[in-house]
């Protein structure tokens, strides 16, 4: 193991990536495929019937994936970046700091939702399987969700190693079971009553519940982007990596989406979770089929979540001289715990605007990722500029890039306009025709690019 990969406050150069295309297969689908499926499955369901959204939800998925592989797996893959790094020529040296408070946030709430779900369907199925008493059920999912938080730091105490090889074996393993409950559901509903089943709470506007289904999926994707930094530097190649990364968190994601869709359609009641009637219809075998998939699912992608945390955590050079790689997943797995163990159900109850959160931040700055990297500096940048807080090639204005953050906050008011991510609902027709992730990514890049060359010293200022 070198020091790089346990440390990684500098650049990993290639002669220390080791892994392929079925280390970053295993490691992408198994941060993509989690029991946050089935709840977004759900809201899928709300919408439209399995069909269209089993074609909505896989078509937004792929979009929303395409977006955040192309912020971040160029810069990750031709310099060894990781995602908080990367933004230090959009926003500044200082300017950095204001993405990982976001990637922070992002990443402890989704290995939050993660460990909280995991928690509830765990000892929903145990007392289900009379394993437990449903008195204690309440208990037991605090309990389990914090032993999986201790299990996670335990596994990833020898940094990216461990993915490399846990990766791809969680995913297969995920994957196949999976395809085992998809099987079960077809064999007892009928593949007819799965897809003629309406919509459970669909509005009245055929267009605008497809696109809300697309979104979801855009918004879900480009949640990934901090992940795909963390994750691809450790790529061999951009070639290696890129379509790893599209079936990981493209294809297999979008699988799983649909294994939640077809559970809500026929069982509303479950809310896309097919555990409790696996358990009711098809026993103690068929229920910890489901459990095996929980499980596995949450600890894979809390993996990778932590990992991605602690990599943004210690791209701060102090605290990178004074925590240890195991203190620094410690530190990471902290606020997860606390959210587990007291707020768990306020924070579970908005779900949903959680995942808008995303789109509404993330889909910007990857546009204003993506318009500099590839419009304004051709894919070259300076190393030195961005691992040397002294130099001047990023400083812009006291170490914030002004341009940068406009654009970033315009792209925000355009998803805004089009989509209020509390309710789902439209600001405008436009909406289903374009979604909200989608422009607010194309607005942010533009105005990037008109201020970066109205304002031609910014960008002298920060070129090689």
């Amino acid at each position: 193991m070198t020091e790089v990969a346990l440390e990684t406050n500098r650049p990993v150069h290639p002669s220390e990536r080791t892994w392929g295309p079925i280390a970053i297969y295993g490691n992408t689908a198994s941060a993509a495929i989690a029991v946050w499926c089935f709840m977004t499955g759900g809201y899928v369901a709300a919408y439209v019937t399995a069909g269209r959204g089993s074609i909505g939800i896989v078509a937004g998925t792929m979009i929303g994936v395409f977006i955040s592989l192309l912020a971040a797996l160029p810069p990750a893959t031709r310099y060894g970046l990781e995602a908080v790094r990367s933004t230090r020529p959009t926003l500044g040296v200082r300017g950095s700091w204001f993405t990982l408070a976001l990637v922070m946030a992002i990443l402890v709430g989704w290995n939050s939702v993660l460990t909280i779900y995991l928690g509830g369907s765990g000892a929903e199925a145990l007392a289900a399987l009379g394993v437990v008493g449903e008195s204690s059920a309440g208990v037991l999912s605090v309990v389990i969700g914090l032993v999986s938080c201790v299990i996670v730091v335990v596994m990833l105490r020898n940094g990216p190693a461990t993915l490399r090889l846990a990766g791809p074996i969680i995913a297969i393993t995920v994957l196949v079971t999976a395809a085992i409950m998809t099987i079960f559901m077809f064999v007892k509903f009928g593949p007819s009553m799965i897809f003629s089943a309406p919509a459970v709470d669909p509005l009245p506007d055929e267009s605008t519940n497809y696109m809300i289904v697309v979104e979801l999926g855009i918004a879900g994707a480009v949640a990934w982007w901090p992940y795909i930094g963390g994750l691809t530097r450790n790529s061999r190649s951009t070639r290696t990596a890129v379509i790893p990364s599209v079936l990981g968190l493209g294809l297999s994601m979008g699988a799983i989406l649909c294994v939640g869709l077809f559970a809500a359609v026929v069982v509303p009641e479950s809310g896309g979770n097919p555990t409790l009637f696996m358990i009711e219809s098809g026993g103690v075998a068929l229920g910890l089929v489901a459990l095996i998939f929980m499980a596995l699912s949450t600890i894979g992608t809390t993996m990778v979540g932590v990992y991605a945390c602690a990599l943004a955590l210690k791209q701060i050079k102090s605290v990178d001289r004074a925590i240890s790689w195991r203190t620094a997943t410690i530190v990471s797995t902290i606020p997860v715990a606390v959210v587990v163990a007291v707020f768990a159900d306020p924070f579970m109850a908005h779900y949903g605007t959680f995942l808008a959160f995303a789109g509404v931040t993330l889909g910007p700055l990857c546009g204003v990722q993506v318009a500099d990297y590839f419009l304004l500096r051709r894919q070259v940048l300076d190393v030195h500029g961005l691992y040397d807080d002294g130099a001047r090639t990023y400083w812009y204005i006291a170490g914030f890039n002004p341009a940068g953050f406009v654009a970033i906050a315009a792209g925000v008011v355009t998803y805004l306009y089009v989509l209020d991510p509390v309710t789902f609902t439209p600001g405008t027709q436009a909406f289903s025709v374009m979604s909200a992730t989608v422009p607010a990514f194309l607005a942010s890049g533009l105005v990037y690019l008109v201020l970066m060359k109205a304002l031609p010293g910014l960008l002298k200022n920060s070129m090689r």
